[in-house]
Order: C-alpha cells, then sequence, then structure tokens
C-alpha cells in the first residue's frame, strides 16, 4: 500500500542510489565499459534493446550520472511537495512556522525543476523572498534564504548541500507517518 511515508522513502531511497552511481563512476568502478554491452528490458511487450554504444565517453558517463543524479533531486521534491500537501493541505494555508520553512524550501527546489529539470533555476514569487529557519527532529538546522535567489540556478548548498536535504527528506518521512 502506497502511504505518504512510502512515497518519501522510495524518493529517498532513488536519490540515494543515483549517488550511490555518481560516487562508482567518479571511483572508476563503473566504467564506459558499460557501453559495450547490449541490455534487452523486459518490457512486457517486444522488449526494449539498448545496442552497444562504443563511442561512449568517460566525459558522456560522467555527464550522464550527473543528469541522474538531477534528476532523483527534482523528483525527490516533487515527491516531498506532493506528499506534504496531501497530508498538511496546501501551502498557503500553512500555520507551523517550522513546517513553513520546509514547505517553502521544498516548494521552490520543485518549482525550479519543474521549468527545466536539466538545468534547474529558481523561480521566486515576491511573496516567498523571505528566509525560512528550519530545524529538523535529528537537530539539524539550515536558513533556506530565497531572497536573491529568483532567476539564479540551482546549486545545493543553497538548500543545505545534499547532507541537509536527505535529512529533511527523512524528517518529512517521520513527520508523515
Amino acid at each position: 500500500m502506497e502511504t505518504p511515508a512510502n512515497k518519501l522513502a522510495t524518493a529517498q531511497a532513488t536519490l540515494e542510489l543515483a549517488i550511490r552511481l555518481n560516487a562508482e563512476v567518479a571511483s572508476g568502478r563503473i566504467d564506459t565499459s558499460i557501453y559495450q554491452r547490449q541490455v534487452q528490458v523486459i518490457t512486457g511487450g517486444k522488449g526494449l534493446i539498448l545496442h552497444p554504444y562504443p563511442t561512449g565517453t568517460s566525459e558522456d558517463l560522467t555527464l550522464g550520472i550527473f543528469n541522474l543524479v538531477l534528476i532523483a533531486l527534482g523528483a525527490s521534491a516533487l515527491t516531498a511537495d506532493e506528499t506534504l500537501d496531501q497530508v498538511f493541505g496546501k501551502l498557503a494555508l500553512e500555520t507551523d512556522a517550522n513546517r513553513l520553512g520546509i514547505r517553502v524550501m521544498v516548494n521552490q527546489l520543485r518549482n525550479a525543476f519543474a521549468h527545466n529539470p536539466w538545468r534547474p533555476k529558481w523561480l521566486v514569487f515576491a511573496k516567498y523572498r523571505n528566509a525560512y529557519p528550519i530545524a529538523l527532529d535529528d537537530g539539524a538546522t539550515f536558513t533556506f534564504d530565497a531572497t536573491l535567489l529568483d532567476g539564479d540556478g540551482v546549486k545545493p548548498e543553497q538548500v543545505g548541500g545534499l547532507e541537509f536535504w536527505v535529512k529533511l527528506l527523512q524528517h518529512c518521512e517521520r513527520l508523515v507517518a
């Protein structure tokens, strides 16, 4: 059964898998040899065949895995935003100050990816251009400063880094359980 907590756990697991794969590529344990083999994916129909890609380079692999991490990050923001809406109602009606900070950061990150998932850029409406202190149940804190983000490209440090983002997903999973 799909629950709000399960949705967030799945988004977190997907992001963490993408990060793990990125680490494997960076360490050389996954290399361009993956392009040398044909891959058949069982789809329930004829199946999808990915033919060897003998011209695949290290740069292709590095950029490709970066894009996987980026897409997983965007999907985690989308999942968190929709799940928090499902459990707590629309963002505009939020009354808890800490949860408001979490929800604004999550929503703004989701919006950044919605307009261009390959090159996410902040599009922060004037009413959300504030600083939002956030405290997680594990003691981690971060202030999401949306005052000057509008128009900038997304950088991990703007949401506390990947470390804080993963903790935030874990916090939200516990929050909606």
